[in-house]
């Protein structure tokens, strides 16, 4: 694959990322409120709760999807059509075991739901409805989207399968919120949802039938092939235990703050969590495809090339985090506050928390990118302290409650994504001096900590409002000053101290001036 191809599929992938994220998102703000006050508070708790408890047997993928992606890379780069039909069988093999698996476990499960659920306001049809409905739509990926899921992504085309999710979840989203405003009902809102993982099922798997007709995925080869490929399953062992922080970090918490709190606090951290995903999103919408183009350039084994790569996405995904993490912390509450009202307003504290354990997942990403392209799984007892770390977080709630919860993770993450998973990289995959990450880090950050006091100070002579916002037109002043004057201040700065940054700048400059 050359480098041409590639940068045309990272940016294909980011055109339609982002399209159909602004096409989206407003959407999603829009029909938030509709919900909360149609179907309520309660209601949308007890969906995210139940996502939450479906990950656990979510677990049971161990981790295949990720793997089977990982030794794709070379085969799609040498266009190995029998390879490649070799490994899908394999996941497809692994896939009918794992979906099963998950279908009993599932039944087993939901006896459990009246303790779980005990003394909700729901009715419990709605309840096992929702529970049924959602573990139905999660089987489907097992059963039938894989094929499409796995190529699309490791061949650099993951814009298809957002592409199609995202137009299936903006029209389900529109008829639900109709629905709501007329009917008010739940059990309405949980079939919508069905039925339209049934169509984006459908639509996916035309799409990959066009453009991969030669992909067959043979149970009976699958389990031949993985006989001779014990390396799939060592790799396997290594992501799934991996993947559990993840796991912890998005499904365990809701959980935590349902145990120690209540289906509608937990809505509370939602609509909180719900602006944050969002965020993340827009980051993820436009550098989507490097996950593979990382595979592609580390298999042509120029290390050069890799490490310039690195630092310069490095730089670039650290500017646009910190600057939108730092845009959160200051306007979030504000947000919530024109948005759904002031009573879904969390204290300062927390949102704060929040915002740092977003800022701390997405700056992990690239440096998690060139440890899966390196294949560098090794260090599983990063997840088992993870998992260690849940005691500390329930002791924490206990005492501190949200506070408490929320602070643990960011410290546990602080130290193992950011500080141990960098030095493993630099060790075994660039064999580089870890104080070369250090000066990155410090070149990349500073400008920020500049920028944020000149702003305040800038803002203040201005006069923008302070304290919280209750009216959108006072809310979209404080936005643009704040946004406008922090972002002018901290990209300055960034250019003058970030190698990685004027790299970019630089490489932007060059294509426009060749497109004349």
């Amino acid at each position: 694959m050359s480098k041409e191809s590639r940068v045309k599929k990272s940016l294909q992938n980011m055109k339609v990322n982002l399209v159909a994220y602004f096409v989206t998102i407003v959407v999603s703000f829009f029909t938030r409120k509709i919900f909360l006050d149609q179907l309520g508070d309660e209601f949308i708790g007890l969906t995210t709760t139940i996502n939450s408890l479906l990950a656990f047997l979510n677990l049971a993928e161990l981790g295949v999807g990720a793997s089977i992606a990982y030794f794709l890379y070379k085969p799609l780069y040498d266009d190995d059509k029998g390879k490649i039909n070799e490994i899908i069988s394999i996941m497809g093999y692994l896939y009918r075991f794992i979906g099963l698996f998950i279908l009993c476990a599932g039944i087993v499960l939901s006896f459990f739901l009246p303790l779980i659920f005990e003394g909700t306001q729901q009715s419990w049809f709605i309840v096992y409805y929702c529970f049924y409905g959602q573990l139905a739509c999660s089987l489907i990926g097992y059963f039938f989207n894989y094929k499409a899921n796995t190529i699309f992504n490791a061949d650099q085309r993951q814009y298809l399968v957002n592409g199609y999710f995202q137009l299936t979840q903006f029209v389900c989203t529109i008829i639900q919120m109709l629905f709501a405003l007329y009917t008010n009902s739940c059990a309405i809102y949980i079939t919508v949802s069905i039925v339209f993982a049934v169509v984006n099922s459908v639509i996916l798997n035309w799409k990959f039938n066009k453009v991969y007709p030669w992909v067959e995925a043979d149970y009976r080869l699958g389990k031949e092939a993985i006989k001779s490929h014990s390396e799939i399953i060592q790799y396997v062992k290594r992501v799934f235990v991996h993947q559990i922080g993840g796991f912890i970090n998005n499904s365990v918490m809701p959980l935590i703050v349902y145990a120690y709190a209540s289906l509608a606090m937990v809505t509370f951290y939602g609509n909180y969590i719900l602006v944050n995903s969002k965020i993340s999103q827009l980051v993820n919408a436009a550098f989507s495809g490097t996950n593979a183009g990382i595979g592609n350039l580390i298999a042509e084994g120029n290390p050069k090339r890799i490490y310039d790569c690195y630092k310069e996405l490095f730089s670039i995904k650290f500017f646009a985090v910190l600057y939108l993490s730092v845009c959160l912390i200051y306007l979030n509450s504000d947000f919530v506050a024109v948005w759904l009202g002031e009573k879904y307003v969390l204290e300062s504290l927390i949102v704060a928390l929040i915002c740092a354990d977003f800022c701390l997942n997405l700056l992990r990403d690239t440096t998690e990118q060139y440890l899966n392209g390196y294949g560098l799984k090794a260090d599983v007892w990063v997840p088992v302290c993870r998992i260690i770390s849940l005691l500390f977080v329930v002791v924490a709630g206990k005492f501190w409650g949200l506070v408490g919860i929320l602070a643990v993770p960011v410290v546990v993450q602080l130290l193992l994504m950011h500080v141990w998973k960098p030095y493993y990289l630099y060790r075994d995959g660039f064999r580089m001096p870890f104080i070369d990450y250090v000066k990155l880090l410090v070149f990349n950050a500073l400008p920020f900590l500049c920028a944020y006091l000149i702003t305040q100070w800038v803002i203040t002579m201005l006069g923008v409002p302070e304290g919280l916002t209750l009216t959108w037109k006072v809310f979209l002043i404080k936005s643009f000053a704040f946004c406008s004057v922090f972002g002018i201040f901290s990209f300055g700065f960034a250019y003058l101290s970030s190698e990685g940054i004027r790299s970019f700048v630089g490489r932007v400059r060059e294509g426009l001036f060749h497109k004349k």
